[in-house]
């Protein structure tokens, strides 16, 4: 017996609340299944007679009496031949009710797959794109009846899940201002391109048209691809070119009220990796694979990645789908060389003839979940605020949500998105006062596919595309920076605003515990919005230190599954006499783990969410007037007996919360004197699927990870960057290296 799925609360045809799991079984696993449930009923009935004859006491436990599958045949309703709706693993109301041909995604057992494809060719069956391998999954898209795909469920006996079919959306509206040749002209003039080994941002989109006089000395037309052939890559829909201008130059209205020189920082690269207009489609965890891994093998180059669109049809749940799971996957990229995603969390639906709902904002878009793929761990997930209101009837006030991004609020217990927000763009209310629309002046100016044009976007794709344009500056700053340092730094630089902390502070008047009222907040916002002076500088009274290192967790264990091998223990270079010099000041001290995990998708399906990451990192500060030795010895044996630590005060989120996916930040505040001698943080492993068997060979496997840390305190003579850098030898200090001159 080999269990394929499981799916909590209903079967597929039920809403009695009960849980169902799917088997595999051959003929000979049945026969034996029936012989032991003939076993388990005659031990049933010699067991109630024993218990009636002893008075109803009960007999003595004795689990060599009890038949094979006991427990299974304790806790089972009923048994029955599965059907295709059984396979079904998304929402039953998505299930396709069309009697004709219908496009599934089709999940099979890796060591099935040559029975598959000979049942699916006996059948007659088209597939769409190219299958995508995981650790012991394939995934297909095929197009077929559902009385076809019955047949083939019954004739491979491969598969194990059916899902939705997928494909990109990306909204955007066209809202173009008058022509501005001239302007463009202007200032395309007094634009200076970037060094040639600086980072490119490549767009993962429609395609790009780099006729654009301002987007020409980024990007050249040998750098724009499409996965496919017969796609257009000088993108005739027009998204991938606006994303391009905001990916470059972030709003080109500020950028028009300035003179003098434009010093570009890093290069553009476009990959088309789908085509609204062009009939010939492909799932989308299939273009995202054959973007990414065919332009890094025609052109080696330090990247950000920038995906600015969704997978429509995908859960929105938080669960890992086809999609999330090939992000992650890439982005892992076996530990070696891994590669940072900047992605969209997707917009609210709307149209011309279904526009955007106010009463939607009243709860800040909650029900609205994230999109796929945003919800893979190890990426840099995007939400849009805004910091226009120029309008007359704003929708949303200055730092808050802009109109149509999506949270995670609805999610359960699932990694905190977004990770950060940035501008989106704002609506003004409608006359009726129940309904917005994006309002001209308070959305980002852009380029256009349109060379001759400027013109207008918005939404979480801009808010994307911004991201995107912080993280290749930092990189290009920085250039041995890792991607996880790069996502840990946009993080740990980002602050709420005002708007945010009001809506934390009203959680918290009415009725929410401090808690509460963070993660309510944390799921809505992420972590706010990045502050370049914070990432890019450290001034006298704030201090950074990042540490790029890796660990190995697991250590082979001669045959058995691996064991936990190693931690990390950081003695930081702390300015204990400027902190003395504070006292009882309040500071502030972050903290941020950014980490990569290669995925288990099929984990998800088996209900084994921790097993989807292959490991786990947590970081542990010493805790106030604790001594080194003590601090290794509680974690240690915390990490061993899966005890989790009990938290110092201070911290916004503690331990127990801010483990959620492989992006952990903390904030702790109090007096600067409680931070005297903290110097030790441990950095330990937690147990993920390499740790499940011996078959894996993970063992001695090094996992690549950033560790950040920070203190801010008020503005104060006592500087905390000059007594670190004293302590510090010099081939470990870096400094920002000059920009540029022109």
């Amino acid at each position: 017996m080999q269990l394929l799925n499981v799916k909590r609360g209903a079967d597929a045809s039920s809403s009695r609340g009960k849980d169902m799991a799917v088997y595999f079984m051959s003929s000979k696993s049945i026969d034996r299944l029936e012989t032991n449930l003939d076993a388990y009923e005659q031990w049933e009935d010699a067991d109630l007679s024993e218990r009636e004859g002893r008075h109803n006491e009960l007999p003595e436990e004795s689990t060599e009496r009890r038949p094979m599958n006991f427990w299974l045949f304790e806790s089972a309703a009923q048994f029955r031949p599965a059907r295709v709706e059984d396979l079904w693993t998304d929402a039953l109301e998505s299930f396709p009710r069309e009697r004709g041909q219908v496009e599934w995604e089709i999940w099979v057992r890796s060591s099935m797959a040559q029975a598959f494809e000979a049942a699916v060719a006996q059948l007659g069956i088209q597939t769409s794109g190219r299958p995508t391998e995981f650790l012991d999954i394939i995934i297909y898209n095929g197009i077929t009846s559902k009385a076809t795909l019955g047949k083939l469920i019954s004739r491979s006996a491969a598969i194990v899940e059916l899902r939705a079919a997928s494909s990109f959306i990306a909204e955007h509206a066209d809202l173009p201002p008058e022509d501005r040749l001239e302007q463009i002209r202007a200032m395309a003039g007094r634009v200076v391109p970037a060094p040639p080994g600086a980072p490119w941002i490549t767009l993962l989109d429609t395609g790009v048209n780099p006729g654009s006089a301002l987007l020409a000395p980024a990007l050249t037309e040998t750098r724009c691809r499409a996965v496919i052939d017969a796609w257009n890559r000088f993108d005739p829909d027009g998204h991938g070119s606006k994303m391009a201008g905001v990916a470059l130059y972030g709003d080109l209205e500020a950028l028009s009220g300035t003179s003098g020189p434009v010093q570009l920082e890093t290069g553009l690269e476009s990959i088309a990796v789908f085509s609204p207009d062009n009939p010939i489609r492909i799932p989308a965890r299939d273009a995202i694979f054959r973007g990414v891994t065919s332009a890094e093998a025609e052109a080696p180059h330090k990247r950000v990645y920038c995906l600015a669109a969704t997978a429509v049809g995908e859960p929105e749940d938080g669960r890992p789908t086809a999609t999330s799971g090939t992000l992650d996957g890439l982005a892992f990229n076996d530990g070696i060389a891994t590669r940072l995603f900047c992605v969209a969390v997707g917009n609210v639906h709307t149209s011309g003839t279904e526009p955007y709902q106010v009463a939607r904002y009243l709860t800040l878009n909650e029900e609205d979940g994230i999109q796929s793929p945003a919800q893979a761990l190890n990426t840099l997930s995007v939400g849009a605020l805004t910091h226009k209101c120029s309008g007359p009837a704003p929708v949303a006030d200055a730092g808050n949500l802009s109109p149509r991004s999506r949270t995670a609020q609805a999610w359960d217990g699932r990694p905190h998105k977004p990770d950060i927000v940035m501008e989106g763009g704002n609506h003004g209310i409608d006359p009726d006062g129940l309904t917005s629309r994006p309002h001209g002046p308070d959305m980002v100016a852009t380029t256009s596919n349109n060379p001759n044009r400027i013109t207008l976007t918005g939404d979480t794709s801009a808010a994307c595309a911004g991201a995107a344009r912080l993280a290749g500056r930092l990189l290009a700053r920085y250039p041995a920076m890792r991607a996880e340092t790069v996502r840990g730094l946009l993080v740990h630089g980002a602050d709420w605003t005002p708007a945010m902390q009001a809506r934390r502070q009203n959680l918290v008047d009415n009725g929410a515990d401090e808690l509460e009222a963070s993660l309510a907040v944390l799921d809505c916002y992420g972590w706010g919005v990045p502050d370049e002076e914070r990432i890019f500088w450290s001034a006298s009274n704030a201090l950074t230190l990042i540490a790029q290192d890796d660990l190995r967790p697991y250590k082979g264990n001669e045959g058995r599954a691996p064991t936990l091998k190693e931690m990390k223990s950081f003695h930081l270079p702390w300015p204990d006499q400027a902190l003395q010099g504070l006292g009882a000041t309040e500071v502030e001290m972050r903290c941020t783990l950014s980490y990569f995990i290669e995925p288990d998708l099929h984990s998800a399906g088996l209900q084994r969410p921790q097993f989807y990451p292959s490991h786990g990192l947590r970081f542990d500060m010493q805790r106030f007037e604790e001594t080194e030795e003590r601090s290794m010895r509680r974690v240690n044996r915390a990490v061993v007996t899966s005890d989790p630590n009990v938290d110092d005060e201070g911290w916004l989120l503690g331990a127990k919360k801010r483990a959620r996916g492989t992006l952990h930040h903390d904030v702790w505040r109090g007096p600067a004197y409680q931070l005297v001698g903290r110097r030790m943080i441990n950095v330990t492993p937690v147990r993920g699927w390499w740790a499940l068997s011996a078959k894996y060979q993970k063992g001695e496997v090094a996992v690549p990870f950033s560790l950040i840390v920070s203190i801010r305190t008020p503005e104060t003579e006592n500087d905390l960057v000059t007594e670190t850098r004293s302590l510090i030898k010099a081939e470990n200090l870096l400094d920002v290296p000059a920009l540029v001159t022109v």
